[in-house]
């Protein structure tokens, strides 16, 4: 039983640390868009998650082993966490547009 909890805790671990990078690497490409493409363009931003999403698709194809049941959750989660990081560095360093 207690094996069984441990594997669970590494599951959950793993699933955490996908998470946390998608979103990180969701941080640094809206920063690294919102300093180099054009200042009145917010659809740029398209064009920039667009290889995100193929870059974690590829990576969950390696890992979903490893997170078992919670791959699908996972992958949610870092869709979502790839977005949010992504728009909040867009936002803070662009501003919104009024």
């Amino acid at each position: 039983m207690q094996q069984a909890s441990a594997s669970d805790n590494s599951s959950v671990k793993y699933a955490a640390a996908a998470t946390a990078l998608a979103g990180l690497l969701g941080l640094c490409s809206g920063a690294l868009l919102a300093w180099f493409a054009p200042s009145d363009k917010l659809s740029w931003g398209g064009l920039a998650l667009l290889p995100l999403w193929f870059l974690l698709e590829i990576f969950f194809e390696g890992v979903v082993g490893v997170l078992g049941a919670r791959a699908g959750v996972t992958r949610i989660g870092s869709a979502v966490a790839v977005l949010a990081g992504f728009y909040i560095a867009w936002f803070v360093l662009r501003g919104v547009a009024v």
